[in-house]
């Protein structure tokens, strides 16, 4: 768009125009993942503990001399997971600007802008915490962990001894997972190899992906259904899973109508809205802002990896201490005007059992 400065038929107001209309607002990306997690706002101070604790079972009754009640006692494990909101802060300056439009409308398109930003920031907490700090997390403390970085659940210990004071685990004899494993996922593998490459935890397709997850799922006791973040290559692969992949069978075969307009629907769906509300009953959302660069080990061994995550609602916390405050000022000695954007938040996994890790391969190491 072209403008003139001191033109006498409104040139100079295309500046402002491009900055409503263009300029600022399409640059921006937020899936909105805050939703998808827990949300406290502590009244003191910026860390957040979150309590977990075993599940405590109930043992059979049975009578019996040595135990007349039958019941064996349990130890309550309990352990806090915190969560930090640390500040994130962005600031610019405008007073150049005040030639071509007006400070109201350019404040506003400014504030917009960091609205947008602050959005994007706060998806990036969110993605982040599926790895965690790892530099944080020592054998002791682990309230900076993120999902359970390798594959296979960790459960908590199954016993039917009598407590004398060590740490005795579940008593009803059913295992209870404490940490869901990760997830593989490597769309990079040819047709000729995928069967070196798939099991119940890796997969070669994001359908296949979600059924795994699933099983897990189940496997975990964990109720209803998870919500999936994935990248944009995954997206694209997904769509052709459900378009291009579909079989259309003759006329007149047995659920041909029923099989081709449940697969065409989705794909209009994540065609219409970048997301898919209800794929075996899971949420997917995709999302730019994943980690990557991560070393992890899928069954070919170990890749670069960026992670994504399922989970369900109480799996993380986002801790808001400030959630977006916006204010001008003059930069001291008044030469500039600065518009400011102040956020105080954290995320962070809380519970293992409640999610998982998914390692999606970039590359083989």
């Amino acid at each position: 768009m072209a403008y003139f400065i001191g033109g006498t038929s409104g040139e100079s107001s295309a500046f402002e125009k491009t900055i409503q209309n263009s300029a600022i607002q399409v640059l921006h990306e937020s899936q909105g993942l805050v939703n998808m997690t827990n949300v406290v706002m502590p009244n003191q101070g910026n860390t957040y503990k979150v309590p977990k604790m075993a599940p405590i079972s109930y043992g059979d009754y049975t009578d019996s001399g040595a135990n007349p009640y039958g019941i064996y006692e349990q130890q309550a494990s309990i352990t806090a997971k915190e969560v930090v909101a640390t500040p994130a802060v962005a600031q610019t300056a405008f007073s150049k600007f005040l030639g071509w439009t007006t400070a109201f409308d350019l404040a506003n398109n400014l504030g917009s802008e960091l609205g947008a930003s602050f959005a994007e920031k706060v998806d990036q907490r969110v993605t982040r915490a599926f790895v965690g700090n790892p530099s944080d997390v020592t054998s002791t403390d682990v309230s900076q962990a993120g999902f359970k970085a390798t594959q296979g659940a960790s459960y908590y210990d199954v016993s039917t001894a009598t407590y004398t004071g060590g740490s005795v685990g579940i008593v009803d004899g059913f295992t209870r997972v404490s940490a869901m494993g990760s997830q593989g996922l490597s769309l990079i593998e040819s047709t000729s190899t995928s069967a070196l490459a798939v099991d119940s935890d890796n997969a070669v397709t994001v359908s296949g992906l979600i059924r795994n997850i699933i099983k897990r799922w189940r496997e975990a006791r964990n109720p209803g259904r998870p919500t999936l973040v994935l990248g944009p290559g995954e997206e694209q692969q997904l769509l052709t899973e459900l378009t291009g992949g579909a079989v259309y069978n003759p006329a007149g075969t047995q659920g041909s109508t029923s099989i081709n307009a449940g697969l065409t629907a989705l794909g209009d769906e994540l065609l219409a809205t970048g997301m898919l509300r209800n794929l075996y009953g899971c949420t997917v959302i995709f999302s730019t802002f994943l980690q990557t660069n991560v070393t992890r080990t899928v069954k070919r061994g170990s890749a670069q990896c960026h992670i994504g995550a399922a989970f369900g609602p109480q799996a993380i916390t986002t801790v808001m201490v400030k959630g977006l405050d916006i204010s001008m000022g003059d930069k001291d000695g008044g030469l500039q005007t600065w518009i400011t954007g102040l956020g105080y938040f954290g995320s962070g996994v809380v519970d293992q059992s409640r999610g998982l890790e998914i390692a999606i391969v970039d590359s083989y190491n």
